[in-house]
């Protein structure tokens, strides 16, 4: 898997669809889900509040401080 538990992530719905591309929201990853057969990991979207079963494919790297 590509992130870890408490890593922030940007989440967007339909990643490869022109009209939602660019709607990225910021989430924290929950927990890596190794044993789901759908599913990669469960997040925390931070503007809705909503927790979220979602595939590798939908997250994207969030700029590190440094």
């Amino acid at each position: 898997m590509k992130y870890k538990v408490d890593e922030w992530v940007y989440y967007c719905v339909l990643p490869d669809v022109e009209y939602f591309k660019d709607d990225m929201r910021p989430a924290l990853i929950l927990t890596v889900l190794n044993n789901d057969p759908f599913y990669d990991y469960k997040i925390y979207i931070d503007q809705t509040g909503k927790i979220k079963k979602v595939r590798e494919q939908q997250l994207f790297s969030m700029p590190q401080p440094t």
